[in-house]
């Protein structure tokens, strides 16, 4: 076989296209094994190989020696990135990347005693049969080993933070105006419940692959050995990839239940960047500040600035990995027929989506690690909105049978900025008996924040 030699695959981090395999490519080490080129070439050749396996188990092809498994193991464990490139070599000359696989794996059995099996591998399979098991692996994987540990993080700090900042009462806005006390706690705990179930469900999330051959029926395995039964075959071999088995498809695996995982991750994408929208506003306010960690910039023109970079970062990247995301779910749902081939291009992005997760989630943790509740902020900005309290007036005086409670404590306090000498001015004239007139003169914003502690220690 003829083999072009001039074949480069190497290059420097200054020469990448994209961030992620320059600025970035540090950050993202614990992805490498997963979605890389070579990962794709290594889960392959995996499939390939235990499927080579399962054919001698079944007894379509002679009963490998325990040292012969060992050798199947061997190589596809220690697939590398020499490996890789013999790969791409043999590609260069066939022009079909998982037919370079498959004569992959045939030379290198054939410097081994399994050389007189070898034109077994790859019997009777599509390229689907082995591309769809790698893919699901791969990202079956990296949820497990990296994606969901890292989000965990953010989880964690969320939780922590939540249970820290329990106490700490701040001015609620709603509309983006002043409304009524709540906790920097509480409203920490509202996205820290809304992830763990995410992370629950996604978690949970079971992935499907198939080996059913060319359209789906697995008709060259049943014409050329009627007598085993295939359907029991495929089943059984995907499961042992820790699959759920697909039996029902066309020449492709249908994609739903990795289209369920895209959108448990924008769910969860969408959770941390309302998180990171709403820090950036707290801040702005000055309610939380941030840690000055002295050898950094912030502004190449201003040097008083901290500026909430991580919050911002992690903004950025949500944006690129849902957009991604929300584009496989709506491509990989349909396939022309039996299959199109437009869906391979698509696949092999699969790395840039989890890689600008992994980026952005890595940046919330950063961004939280920075902050802090600055108390006299709060404190001021609740001093100077008594107003808030009208929610509590108008709803005391219903109780109390003033018929004009609403329209008297909206008369009083709409669009207006009323200190605490108004407010006990407005108590005074409303004539109330003794006990309910202190009631409402002890009511201070500072207090008057419902259940926001206990709900916080309740559901955490």
């Amino acid at each position: 076989m003829k083999i072009n030699r001039g074949l480069q695959f190497t290059y420097g981090i200054d020469e990448a296209i994209t961030p992620l395999d320059g600025r970035n490519r540090n950050k993202l080490q614990s992805l490498i094994p997963y979605f890389s080129e070579t990962a794709l070439g290594k889960y392959r050749v995996f499939v390939e190989l235990m499927y080579f396996r399962k054919l001698s188990e079944y007894k379509i092809i002679r009963k490998f020696t325990a040292a012969e498994k060992k050798l199947l193991d061997k190589l596809s464990r220690e697939f590398d990135a020499e490996d890789y490139r013999r790969v791409r070599e043999i590609e260069s000359v066939v022009n079909h990347d998982l037919k370079a696989v498959e004569e992959f794996i045939k030379e290198k059995l054939s410097k081994t005693s399994l050389k007189d099996v070898s034109v077994m591998v790859h019997f009777g399979l599509t390229s689907d049969d082995t591309n769809n098991l790698a893919y699901a692996l791969m990202v079956k994987n990296a949820l497990k080993d990296v994606i969901v540990p890292e989000i965990e993080k953010v989880e964690k700090d969320l939780r922590e933070k939540s249970i820290g900042y329990k106490s700490v009462v701040m001015l609620g806005m709603t509309h983006g105006q002043a409304a009524v006390p709540t906790t920097a706690g509480k409203e920490i705990a509202v996205f820290y419940q809304r992830l763990s179930e995410e992370i629950s469900g996604l978690k949970n999330s079971r992935i499907k692959g198939k080996l059913t051959g060319n359209v789906g029926n697995l008709n060259v395995h049943r014409f050329i050995f009627p007598e085993i039964d295939w359907l029991k075959f495929s089943k059984e071999f995907i499961t042992s990839l820790g699959l759920e088995p697909d039996l029902v498809t066309t020449q492709i695996e249908p994609y739903d239940s990795l289209i369920r995982i895209f959108q448990s991750l924008q769910r969860i994408n969408n959770i941390l960047s309302g998180l990171a929208k709403d820090m950036w506003i707290y801040i702005m306010l000055g309610y939380f500040r941030q840690k000055v960690i002295a050898a950094e910039v912030g502004s190449t023109a201003l040097p008083h600035k901290v500026n909430p970079i991580y919050f911002e970062g992690a903004e950025g990247g949500f944006g690129i990995a849902n957009a991604l995301l929300e584009f496989y779910c709506r491509k990989l749902s349909y396939s022309r027929l039996q299959r199109d081939l437009s869906d391979s291009t698509v696949k092999r992005s699969f790395g840039i989506a989890f890689a600008y997760c992994f980026l952005s989630y890595q940046s919330m943790t950063q961004a939280l690690k920075r902050i802090e509740p600055d108390k006299e902020t709060m404190s001021g900005d609740l001093h100077n909105h008594w107003e808030v309290l009208s929610e509590a007036f108008q709803n005391f005086l219903r109780v109390k049978g003033y018929a004009d409670a609403y329209d008297r404590t909206k008369k009083f306090f709409r669009g207006c900025r009323v200190t605490k000498e108004d407010v006990e001015r407005f108590i005074k004239d409303l004539k109330l008996e003794k006990d309910d007139e202190k009631k409402l003169l002890d009511l201070t914003p500072e207090i008057y924040f419902g259940y926001a502690e206990e709900i916080t220690d309740k559901f955490l």
